[in-house]
């Protein structure tokens, strides 16, 4: 004889589901909000014909920049950022076909290796500060690029500036200063290199740090990155000229303007060369005096 009431079974077996759904859905609705705000993940390299995948290096620079501070500490222990600068170290660039292409490598690795400059040296004050063999920071041949061990210096001034003529880099290279242009929080790319230092160059126009009229006197004071790089705009009518179309600020344009037909009176800002770092010190004012945003000046 059983003792199991068929009824009782097919019961237990519908309570039993309902109460498993039940329990379950809490849990759904909890995994489907945290998919909707969990950051991104870190992207698996896919790098280019030249051997470099520079969305690694905006994925880098979108986690640790934050208002063109760099949070050092955090960029060190990522290893996809080792993996970068070794993506630089081997790669080809005579592999990219397009000059956009080539340029943006260039802009990116000189802002890589700065940074890693700093996290190599554990500059925590100022890159000012540093001296390497009677080098100085920016002169310190020690960044490899395509199988090529080479300084700062020479890749801004011998790969960039003497082979590209273009102006706009001055406000996308940053030379971890407080007084540079704030570093772009994404990676320049080929294909969209021209509107972003079009950007670039709007914010440092528009940015009172860099650009501004002093009220008592109604001066014009700029970054002196104008005053230091001042014959690369030339061909462009000269940095006033440069500055005129792209800010926005009425005053500075009044006195643009006026200036450009008359006796220019400007006022040099003074360089602020401690380190931009989100791990500011308390104390980092540089005793140096630094004449050029990257170790020598390079018009005189």
């Amino acid at each position: 004889m059983s003792f199991t009431n068929p009824s009782s079974k097919s019961y237990y077996g519908s309570f039993f589901w309902v109460a498993a759904i039940s329990l379950c859905v809490p849990f759904v609705v909890a995994y489907t909000g945290f998919e909707a705000v969990r950051p991104s993940t870190k992207p698996t390299p896919h790098p280019d014909a030249s051997g470099v995948d520079h969305a690694l290096w905006d994925y880098l620079l979108k986690s640790y920049v934050s208002e063109g501070l760099v949070d050092y500490d955090a960029m060190g222990r990522d290893y996809l950022f080792r993996t970068y600068i070794r993506q630089l170290a081997e790669c080809d660039p005579d592999a990219l076909t397009e000059e956009p292409e080539r340029l943006a490598l260039l802009i990116n690795a000189y802002n890589a290796f700065v940074i890693h400059g700093v996290i190599t040296h554990k500059i925590g004050d100022s890159v000012m500060n540093f001296k390497s063999q009677d080098r100085e920071f920016f002169d310190v041949p020690e960044h490899i690029l395509a199988g090529r061990t080479m300084s700062l210096n020479h890749i801004e001034h011998k790969l960039i500036r003497k082979i590209f003529r273009e102006t706009r880099v001055h406000v996308a290279l940053v030379c971890a200063a407080r007084s540079c242009p704030a570093i772009r929080a994404e990676a320049y790319t080929g294909p969209r290199l021209d509107a972003q230092l079009a950007d670039q160059s709007y914010l440092f126009a528009n940015d009172t740090r860099y650009v501004s009229i002093d009220p008592d006197n109604g001066t014009l004071r700029l970054s002196p990155i104008l005053k230091w790089y001042g014959d690369d705009w030339d061909d462009e009518g000269g940095y006033l000229q440069w500055l005129l179309v792209r800010t926005e600020q009425s005053e500075v344009r009044t006195a643009i303007e006026s200036m450009l037909a008359s006796e220019p009176m400007i006022q040099w800002n003074e360089y602020d060369w401690s380190l931009n770092s989100q791990q500011r010190p308390g104390t980092s004012a540089v005793t140096k005096a630094a004449s050029f945003g990257s170790g020598s000046v390079p018009n005189e």
